[in-house]
């Protein structure tokens, strides 16, 4: 009867251990093997350690929001698309628009005549150094804290569907960021 109880109390003893041990060690290989993949809401690339500071470059918009885009020398259908979807992203923040500042960067040979259409679009405009020049050509937009740090971009696209869908990414990113930030 005593060997009877010892058994049965090993068993229970192994059947707890097991129950608490074996969910923290599969959870351990679960995250050091690389096997799990978590959820992200963003749309657009996360940014690290890209900032105004880091670029040697004047913040324009000092302590708001900032969508902003390079304009190209010539600028084509996709980049009128893309000018249209940071005008209509910026519209759709309704209240939160005075928060955000869309941003138009320029070269010495952007395209003249969008450069006069920029202020009749509600769009800022500023000249672009070379440095941001160099962090801009990757990228189709990109979005910066009031603090000067590039938090999120968006890959150039081609056609307007997609420019459309990108539109819809940018507006819901900045719509999460806005509800989380405390400043700007």
């Amino acid at each position: 009867m005593n060997s009877h109880a010892s058994g049965t109390a090993k068993r229970t003893l192994i059947v707890l251990l097991a129950a608490f041990v074996l969910p923290v060690a599969l959870a351990y290989l679960f995250l050091t093997q690389g096997w799990y993949q978590g959820g992200t809401t963003n749309r657009g690339q996360l940014l690290d350690g890209l900032s105004y500071q880091t670029l040697s470059v004047a913040n324009p918009a000092e302590r708001q929001w900032q969508i902003i885009t390079l304009l190209p020398d010539q600028c084509r259908a996709a980049c009128q698309d893309r000018l249209a979807a940071v005008r209509q992203a910026h519209i759709a923040l309704g209240r939160e628009q005075d928060r955000v500042v869309p941003l138009v960067y320029l070269t010495e040979h952007s395209d003249p005549t969008l450069q006069a259409q920029l202020t009749e679009h509600q769009l800022a405009a500023a000249p672009a150094s070379p440095a941001l020049q160099a962090a801009l050509a990757g990228h189709a937009l990109v979005v910066v804290d009031p603090l000067g740090q590039w938090v999120m971009a968006y890959p150039a696209v081609a056609d307007q569907p997609a420019q459309i869908q990108q539109g819809r990414d940018l507006l819901a990113d900045l719509r999460k960021l806005l509800k989380l930030s405390r400043i700007g």
